[in-house]
């Protein structure tokens, strides 16, 4: 791609979905907020601190009102409801910015998706190195153990042996990913 010294990791410095406030169509749907007539308050806790805001539902859209710097603005976001493949529906927010049907909204000023935001993943973020070590570490924790460099946890009684050996190959291969570049630093 780029020629010597072009990037790095994240070089842009913009900011990730995890720094800002998001609203999630399937968490608002699984506490009932997307029914017809709901009224409440949702908070969350931003970069920017506590967030506030009621909400109304209607038949095909929600109104928040409200925000921390103290004016009182109204984003109206449109949902539709989308079939399933095997039988059931599912929402989709359609973004204020783009009208792309997306399932996370975030607030940067006012809401809308993540290519609007011009918004990164934290992995995006991430060496190679912290990849690796993120990797060894899920395998670490299911297999019983903490995570932690370097440790490889016992096997679980219930695990066949070659899924363990395979599981122990697959963190010592990030941990020797994880050394040479420690080595390269030291």
């Amino acid at each position: 791609m780029g020629g010597f010294g072009s990037g790095g990791w994240n070089a842009t410095g913009r900011p990730t979905t995890a720094d800002l406030p998001q609203l999630d169509v399937n968490r608002l749907n699984k506490s009932g907020v997307l029914h017809q007539g709901y009224r409440g308050v949702l908070g969350w806790r931003g970069v920017d601190g506590e967030v506030r805001m009621n909400i109304t539902t209607r038949s095909d859209h929600i109104s928040l009102e409200g925000a921390s710097d103290g004016s009182n603005r109204i984003d109206v976001i449109w949902f539709s409801w989308e079939p399933c493949r095997f039988g059931g529906r599912r929402p989709f927010f359609f973004c204020p910015g783009c009208g792309q049907r997306v399932v996370h909204l975030y607030r940067r000023g006012h809401f809308a998706c993540r290519t609007c935001n011009d918004l990164s993943y934290p992995s995006q973020r991430e060496r190679e190195s912290d990849r690796a070590q993120r990797r060894a570490n899920r395998i670490r924790r299911r297999l019983g153990g903490e995570s932690g460099w370097l440790n490889v946890p016992s096997r679980p009684k219930w695990m066949h042996l070659s899924t363990y050996e395979r599981s122990v190959n697959e963190i010592l291969a990030a941990d020797e990913i994880t050394n040479r570049h420690v080595s390269r630093y030291i």
